[in-house]
Protein backbone atom coordinates (compact mmCIF):
# COMPACT_ATOMS: atom_id res chain seq x y z
CA UNK A 1 0.00 0.00 0.00
CA UNK A 2 1.98 3.10 -1.17
CA UNK A 3 -0.08 6.28 -0.36
CA UNK A 4 1.27 9.73 0.44
CA UNK A 5 1.08 10.45 4.24
CA UNK A 6 -2.03 12.24 4.89
CA UNK A 7 -1.43 16.12 7.05
CA UNK A 8 -3.31 14.44 9.95
CA UNK A 9 -1.09 10.96 10.30
CA UNK A 10 1.54 13.42 10.06
CA UNK A 11 0.13 15.59 12.84
CA UNK A 12 -0.87 12.36 14.82
CA UNK A 13 2.82 11.62 14.58
CA UNK A 14 4.10 14.53 16.06
CA UNK A 15 1.75 14.58 19.24
CA UNK A 16 2.70 11.32 20.00
CA UNK A 17 6.58 12.13 19.76
CA UNK A 18 6.49 15.54 21.42
CA UNK A 19 4.71 13.48 24.44
CA UNK A 20 7.67 11.29 24.28
CA UNK A 21 5.38 7.83 24.82
CA UNK A 22 8.18 5.90 23.70
CA UNK A 23 10.34 7.42 25.79
CA UNK A 24 7.56 6.88 29.01
CA UNK A 25 7.03 3.28 27.93
CA UNK A 26 11.32 2.34 27.54
CA UNK A 27 11.73 3.28 30.95
CA UNK A 28 10.97 0.82 33.57
CA UNK A 29 9.80 3.22 36.58
CA UNK A 30 7.76 4.78 33.92
CA UNK A 31 6.38 2.03 32.89
CA UNK A 32 5.21 0.36 35.84
CA UNK A 33 4.08 3.65 36.98
CA UNK A 34 1.88 4.01 33.67
CA UNK A 35 0.93 0.37 34.41
CA UNK A 36 -0.21 1.20 37.93
CA UNK A 37 -2.54 4.63 36.12
CA UNK A 38 -4.01 2.39 33.74
CA UNK A 39 -4.89 -0.11 36.69
CA UNK A 40 -6.63 2.63 38.36
CA UNK A 41 -8.46 3.86 35.24
CA UNK A 42 -9.68 0.58 34.28
CA UNK A 43 -10.41 -0.54 30.69
CA UNK A 44 -12.58 1.42 28.47
CA UNK A 45 -16.08 0.82 27.92
CA UNK A 46 -18.47 0.04 24.85
CA UNK A 47 -19.85 3.55 24.42
CA UNK A 48 -23.18 4.92 23.43
CA UNK A 49 -23.38 3.35 20.08
CA UNK A 50 -23.35 0.07 21.09
CA UNK A 51 -25.92 0.75 23.88
CA UNK A 52 -28.25 2.33 21.18
CA UNK A 53 -27.92 -0.42 18.46
CA UNK A 54 -27.16 -3.78 20.05
CA UNK A 55 -27.54 -5.90 22.88
CA UNK A 56 -24.45 -6.00 25.51
CA UNK A 57 -24.26 -8.83 27.60
CA UNK A 58 -21.32 -8.95 30.21
CA UNK A 59 -20.16 -12.59 30.90
CA UNK A 60 -17.32 -13.95 33.45
CA UNK A 61 -14.73 -16.14 33.38
CA UNK A 62 -12.42 -16.88 36.32
CA UNK A 63 -13.53 -12.98 37.77
CA UNK A 64 -12.19 -11.57 34.10
CA UNK A 65 -15.26 -9.96 31.90
CA UNK A 66 -16.14 -11.10 28.65
CA UNK A 67 -18.31 -8.45 26.25
CA UNK A 68 -20.50 -10.31 23.97
CA UNK A 69 -21.94 -7.43 21.52
CA UNK A 70 -25.10 -8.37 19.45
CA UNK A 71 -26.87 -6.08 16.88
CA UNK A 72 -30.39 -5.15 17.69
CA UNK A 73 -31.26 -5.78 13.79
CA UNK A 74 -30.89 -9.57 12.88
CA UNK A 75 -27.30 -10.31 13.10
CA UNK A 76 -25.17 -11.37 9.74
CA UNK A 77 -23.39 -14.81 10.23
CA UNK A 78 -20.35 -13.15 11.29
CA UNK A 79 -18.82 -13.12 14.70
CA UNK A 80 -15.41 -10.90 15.56
CA UNK A 81 -13.64 -12.21 18.01
CA UNK A 82 -11.74 -9.47 19.05
CA UNK A 83 -8.07 -9.20 21.06
CA UNK A 84 -6.96 -5.85 22.44
CA UNK A 85 -3.24 -4.36 22.24
CA UNK A 86 -1.64 -2.77 24.86
CA UNK A 87 2.08 -4.78 25.31
CA UNK A 88 -0.41 -7.02 27.21
CA UNK A 89 -0.03 -5.36 29.97
CA UNK A 90 -2.71 -2.09 29.15
CA UNK A 91 -6.32 -2.71 28.97
CA UNK A 92 -8.80 -1.45 26.60
CA UNK A 93 -8.55 1.52 25.25
CA UNK A 94 -11.66 4.01 23.10
CA UNK A 95 -10.12 3.30 19.71
CA UNK A 96 -10.20 -1.10 20.21
CA UNK A 97 -13.99 -0.18 20.86
CA UNK A 98 -13.98 2.33 17.53
CA UNK A 99 -12.92 -0.18 15.57
CA UNK A 100 -14.77 -3.13 16.78
CA UNK A 101 -18.02 -0.85 16.11
CA UNK A 102 -17.12 -0.27 12.68
CA UNK A 103 -16.33 -3.87 12.41
CA UNK A 104 -20.19 -4.57 13.43
CA UNK A 105 -21.55 -1.80 11.36
CA UNK A 106 -19.83 -3.08 8.16
CA UNK A 107 -20.24 -6.93 8.51
CA UNK A 108 -23.68 -6.79 10.29
CA UNK A 109 -21.85 -9.47 12.55
CA UNK A 110 -21.21 -9.82 16.78
CA UNK A 111 -18.60 -9.69 18.31
CA UNK A 112 -16.46 -11.57 21.48
CA UNK A 113 -14.50 -8.84 23.15
CA UNK A 114 -12.62 -11.16 26.61
CA UNK A 115 -10.97 -8.81 29.02
CA UNK A 116 -7.92 -11.04 29.39
CA UNK A 117 -5.44 -11.22 32.59
CA UNK A 118 -2.90 -8.79 31.53
CA UNK A 119 0.91 -8.71 32.56
CA UNK A 120 2.86 -8.43 34.93
CA UNK A 121 0.25 -9.55 37.31
CA UNK A 122 -0.55 -12.72 34.86
CA UNK A 123 1.71 -13.96 32.27
CA UNK A 124 0.53 -16.36 29.47
CA UNK A 125 -0.40 -18.98 31.30
CA UNK A 126 -2.77 -17.72 33.36
CA UNK A 127 -4.06 -15.33 30.75
CA UNK A 128 -4.76 -18.19 27.63
CA UNK A 129 -7.19 -20.75 29.33
CA UNK A 130 -9.32 -17.62 29.70
CA UNK A 131 -9.17 -16.57 26.56
CA UNK A 132 -9.29 -20.24 24.88
CA UNK A 133 -12.55 -20.32 26.92
CA UNK A 134 -14.29 -17.23 25.90
CA UNK A 135 -13.68 -18.88 22.54
CA UNK A 136 -15.11 -22.30 23.04
CA UNK A 137 -18.47 -20.59 24.03
CA UNK A 138 -18.10 -18.42 21.15
CA UNK A 139 -17.38 -21.34 18.72
CA UNK A 140 -20.61 -23.69 20.17
CA UNK A 141 -22.88 -20.53 19.98
CA UNK A 142 -22.07 -19.06 16.03
CA UNK A 143 -19.97 -21.74 15.11
CA UNK A 144 -15.68 -21.84 14.57
CA UNK A 145 -16.05 -20.87 10.61
CA UNK A 146 -18.06 -17.99 11.25
CA UNK A 147 -15.60 -16.39 13.86
CA UNK A 148 -13.10 -14.17 12.51
CA UNK A 149 -10.20 -14.29 15.09
CA UNK A 150 -8.49 -11.05 15.48
CA UNK A 151 -6.47 -8.54 16.97
CA UNK A 152 -4.26 -5.38 17.26
CA UNK A 153 -0.69 -5.66 18.40
CA UNK A 154 -0.19 -7.67 21.52
CA UNK A 155 -3.81 -8.73 20.31
CA UNK A 156 -2.28 -9.53 17.06
CA UNK A 157 0.14 -11.88 18.46
CA UNK A 158 -2.18 -13.60 20.84
CA UNK A 159 -4.39 -14.09 17.73
CA UNK A 160 -2.20 -15.93 15.76
CA UNK A 161 -0.50 -18.05 18.83
CA UNK A 162 -4.78 -18.82 19.83
CA UNK A 163 -4.80 -19.78 16.39
CA UNK A 164 -2.56 -22.16 16.84
CA UNK A 165 -3.17 -23.59 20.34
CA UNK A 166 -6.53 -24.87 18.38
CA UNK A 167 -4.55 -26.49 16.03
CA UNK A 168 -2.22 -28.35 18.20
CA UNK A 169 -5.08 -29.40 20.67
CA UNK A 170 -7.09 -30.79 17.93
CA UNK A 171 -9.92 -28.15 18.43
CA UNK A 172 -12.45 -26.35 16.00
CA UNK A 173 -10.23 -23.20 13.97
CA UNK A 174 -12.13 -20.08 13.61
CA UNK A 175 -13.18 -19.57 9.73
CA UNK A 176 -10.20 -16.32 9.58
CA UNK A 177 -7.60 -14.40 11.38
CA UNK A 178 -6.58 -11.09 11.23
CA UNK A 179 -3.12 -9.79 12.69
CA UNK A 180 -3.02 -5.78 12.78
CA UNK A 181 0.15 -4.75 13.40
CA UNK A 182 0.80 -7.75 15.29
CA UNK A 183 3.62 -8.25 17.99
CA UNK A 184 5.02 -12.14 17.39
CA UNK A 185 8.52 -12.24 18.77
CA UNK A 186 8.26 -11.56 22.56
CA UNK A 187 12.39 -10.71 22.80
CA UNK A 188 12.47 -7.90 20.45
CA UNK A 189 15.65 -9.45 19.41
CA UNK A 190 15.54 -8.59 15.22
CA UNK A 191 18.80 -6.74 13.90
CA UNK A 192 16.40 -4.58 11.53
CA UNK A 193 14.57 -3.12 14.97
CA UNK A 194 16.98 -1.02 15.95
CA UNK A 195 16.83 1.19 12.72
CA UNK A 196 12.90 1.02 12.99
CA UNK A 197 13.18 2.24 16.48
CA UNK A 198 14.47 5.74 15.20
CA UNK A 199 10.75 5.63 13.23
CA UNK A 200 8.28 4.21 15.74
CA UNK A 201 6.79 7.37 17.90
CA UNK A 202 5.57 4.45 20.55
CA UNK A 203 7.60 1.57 20.88
CA UNK A 204 11.16 1.09 22.05
CA UNK A 205 13.28 -1.88 21.89
CA UNK A 206 13.88 -1.61 25.37
CA UNK A 207 10.47 -1.36 26.44
CA UNK A 208 9.24 -4.51 23.94
CA UNK A 209 11.71 -6.63 25.56
CA UNK A 210 10.76 -5.95 29.27
CA UNK A 211 6.88 -6.58 28.09
CA UNK A 212 7.54 -9.67 26.27
CA UNK A 213 9.54 -10.95 29.74
CA UNK A 214 6.44 -10.31 32.32
CA UNK A 215 4.52 -12.07 29.48
CA UNK A 216 6.63 -15.41 29.16
CA UNK A 217 6.72 -15.14 33.45
CA UNK A 218 9.81 -15.05 35.36
CA UNK A 219 12.14 -17.30 34.30
CA UNK A 220 11.07 -18.43 30.99
CA UNK A 221 12.19 -18.14 27.32
CA UNK A 222 10.40 -15.15 26.03
CA UNK A 223 11.49 -16.87 22.69
CA UNK A 224 9.37 -19.90 23.55
CA UNK A 225 5.48 -20.60 22.68
CA UNK A 226 3.14 -19.14 22.60
CA UNK A 227 4.73 -16.11 24.14
CA UNK A 228 6.36 -16.10 20.76
CA UNK A 229 4.05 -17.34 18.29
CA UNK A 230 6.36 -16.39 15.17
CA UNK A 231 8.68 -19.62 16.39
CA UNK A 232 5.47 -22.17 16.08
CA UNK A 233 4.31 -23.88 13.04
CA UNK A 234 2.21 -21.58 10.36
CA UNK A 235 0.87 -24.51 8.58
CA UNK A 236 -2.43 -25.89 8.82
CA UNK A 237 -4.51 -22.39 10.25
CA UNK A 238 -7.39 -20.69 8.17
CA UNK A 239 -6.47 -17.75 6.05
CA UNK A 240 -5.09 -15.49 7.71
CA UNK A 241 -4.37 -11.41 6.40
CA UNK A 242 -1.96 -9.48 7.96
CA UNK A 243 -1.64 -5.49 7.70
CA UNK A 244 1.74 -3.69 9.20
CA UNK A 245 3.12 -0.36 8.64
CA UNK A 246 6.90 0.17 7.58
CA UNK A 247 7.49 2.58 10.78
CA UNK A 248 6.74 0.29 13.18
CA UNK A 249 9.36 -1.26 15.55
CA UNK A 250 6.89 -4.44 14.78
CA UNK A 251 7.68 -4.49 10.96
CA UNK A 252 10.39 -6.90 11.11
CA UNK A 253 7.99 -9.40 12.76
CA UNK A 254 5.61 -9.07 9.83
CA UNK A 255 8.70 -9.45 7.50
CA UNK A 256 9.67 -12.57 9.22
CA UNK A 257 6.43 -14.06 9.03
CA UNK A 258 6.18 -13.26 5.12
CA UNK A 259 9.11 -14.85 4.90
CA UNK A 260 8.32 -17.71 7.04
CA UNK A 261 5.06 -18.35 4.88
CA UNK A 262 6.67 -18.28 1.32
CA UNK A 263 9.20 -20.84 2.53
CA UNK A 264 6.09 -22.81 4.19
CA UNK A 265 4.32 -22.48 0.63
CA UNK A 266 1.58 -21.06 2.97
CA UNK A 267 -0.87 -18.29 1.59
CA UNK A 268 -1.04 -15.42 3.85
CA UNK A 269 -2.00 -11.88 2.61
CA UNK A 270 0.28 -9.11 3.76
CA UNK A 271 -0.68 -5.12 3.49
CA UNK A 272 2.21 -2.88 4.49
CA UNK A 273 1.84 0.73 4.67
CA UNK A 274 4.58 2.81 4.24
CA UNK A 275 5.50 5.57 6.31
CA UNK A 276 2.59 4.15 8.70
CA UNK A 277 2.98 3.74 12.34
CA UNK A 278 2.46 0.95 14.69
CA UNK A 279 -1.74 0.12 14.76
CA UNK A 280 -2.30 2.77 12.00
CA UNK A 281 -5.19 0.89 10.96
CA UNK A 282 -7.19 1.87 14.07
CA UNK A 283 -6.23 5.52 13.96
CA UNK A 284 -8.88 8.11 12.36
CA UNK A 285 -7.01 9.20 9.39
CA UNK A 286 -7.42 8.62 5.95
CA UNK A 287 -5.05 5.58 5.31
CA UNK A 288 -6.76 3.83 8.03
CA UNK A 289 -10.03 4.05 6.23
CA UNK A 290 -9.14 2.83 3.13
CA UNK A 291 -6.94 -0.17 4.56
CA UNK A 292 -10.40 -1.07 6.69
CA UNK A 293 -12.44 -1.53 3.49
CA UNK A 294 -9.72 -4.76 2.64
CA UNK A 295 -10.36 -5.25 6.01
CA UNK A 296 -13.83 -5.49 6.18
CA UNK A 297 -13.71 -7.33 2.51
CA UNK A 298 -11.63 -10.37 4.04
CA UNK A 299 -14.22 -11.02 6.81
CA UNK A 300 -17.46 -11.02 4.79
CA UNK A 301 -16.06 -12.82 1.16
Amino acid sequence: MSLRISKRARFINFVLRFLKVRERLADYDSGMRLIARDRRNGPAVPGRWFKKHSVISEGRINGHKVYEITPKQTPSKHHIFYLHGGGYAFNMVVVHWAMIKKLIKATGGSATVPLYPLAPEHDWSQSYPIVMEAYERAAAKYGAENITVMGDSAGGGYSLGLAQMLRDQGKPLPGKIILLSPWLDATASDPLQEELEKHDVLLSVQGARTAGQFWAGEGRDPAAFPASPLFSSIENLPPIAVFSGCNDLLYSDALRLKEKAEIAGVDIAFTFGEQMQHVWMLLPIREAKLVRAQIMDFIVR
